[in-house]
């Protein structure tokens, strides 16, 4: 009986067997496992740009940026305790000297807008005049130049006919005050075609003057131009009429007829501004101007070609004649760059480059001061 009962207690201790149910659907896939951090920092830094290349485009701009300013201070470090390499900056000074407005006013009258219909090809010599001389535009310019880190000189490229003698002399005014501030940087003037009048004003602020043997120098003298248009009105029936108070109020009209008086201001005035450019060039050349050269010159200019050829030399009595009234110097005379130089008005003739690498050395850098410009479109494409 014992034998009987030990089968069937062995088969109660034995779990029954489970079967997993029967899904009717497609067999299920288990998950894959997400792939292990690469092992390699290089691969891991550029899974991590493809994911945020935005920023990290971003943050390299700007990683660079200051490496580069950092550098340039570097630089301009080293510049200035070394003196190395030797800096010029350079301000180029070229067209009419005058104000915005005037220039502007000059500009309208030379090329009107209905001068040129908008189907017509612009040609090269209907091109617009530069930018005026002024002090608004120039003195940012002459400011950063003495103010250049490492600067050694400040050079003038100076190719002006002239103009506004206000103008003029608040430029040379300029320029005095920045040389007297900066003592040790030397100003160097450089004419390239013409130094008239205005620019000839400009350059005398400089230590020196150097100028291309063929460039044209000087005309110290002052000017005004008009036109009168009282036959003509008269002419088409009309009459002007001017009521004015004050006696000197509305004179040298051009549609009036000229009075003594008028005209007697007028040269009164013109001798003032010719006396303060007279001022000006003495005390910018000073010893270095040579009147009776100049004399001597005028003499054997204006002297007819039929006297004898001992005539031309001038006696001291006439030379001392000719150098108070100012002729060959004061009175609008222009020369050549060569004759410049035997008259005073022109240190040497040389050019630009040549001559500062003959001053400071093969290894000199050059640089132009250019107006401070923002371009607002790169501004715009880092900010966004």
């Amino acid at each position: 009986m014992a034998a009987l009962l030990l089968p069937l207690a062995a088969a109660r201790l034995v779990p029954p067997l489970s079967l997993p149910p029967l899904s009717l659907g497609p067999p299920r896939r288990a998950p894959l496992p997400s792939p292990p951090p690469p092992a390699n920092s290089s691969a891991f830094a550029l899974d991590l740009l493809k994911r945020d290349l935005f920023f990290y485009e971003r943050l390299c701009s700007l990683l660079l940026t200051a490496a580069s300013r950092l550098l340039d201070t570097a630089k301009r470090l080293l510049s200035r305790l070394l003196h190395f390499p030797p800096r010029v900056f350079v301000v180029s000074l070229q067209g009419v000297v005058a104000a915005d407005d005037e220039a502007a006013r000059l500009s309208l009258e030379a090329f009107p807008p209905h001068a040129s219909s908008p189907s017509s090809s612009p040609s090269p010599s209907a091109a617009r005049p530069a930018p005026p001389i002024n002090l608004a535009r120039a003195e940012p310019l002459l400011a950063r130049a003495f103010r250049g880190p490492g600067v050694r000189a400040v050079c003038l490229l100076i190719n002006s006919p002239g103009g506004s003698p206000a103008q003029s002399s608040l430029i040379y005014e300029r320029l005095r005050a920045l040389r007297a501030a900066h003592r040790r940087v030397p100003l160097l003037a450089f004419v390239e075609d013409s130094a008239c009048s205005g620019g000839y004003y400009i350059a005398c602020a400089a230590d020196e003057i150097i100028a291309d043997p063929s460039s044209v120098v000087g005309s110290i003298g002052v000017i005004t131009r008009g036109f009168g248009y009282v036959k003509a009105i008269k002419k088409e029936g009309l009459t002007r009429r001017v009521h004015a108070a004050g006696a000197a109020k509305g004179g040298l009209d051009p549609f009036l007829d000229e009075r003594r008086g008028d005209l007697r201001q007028q040269r009164r005035l013109l001798h003032e501004i010719h006396a303060n450019f007279i001022a000006a060039v003495r005390q910018g050349r000073g010893a270095r101007l040579k009147p009776e050269a100049a004399a001597a010159l005028t003499h054997r200019t204006l002297s007819p070609p039929c006297l004898p050829f001992w005539s031309d030399a001038p006696s001291p009595r006439r030379v001392r004649q000719l150098v108070r009234e100012g002729a060959g110097l004061f009175d609008g005379t222009v020369y050549s760059g060569a004759v410049g130089v035997e008259v005073g008005l022109v240190d040497k003739v040389g050019e630009m480059r040549t001559e500062l690498r003959r001053r400071y050395g093969r290894f000199v850098r050059i640089e132009q001061v250019e107006p401070e410009r923002i371009d607002y479109s790169r501004l715009l494409r880092f900010l966004l």
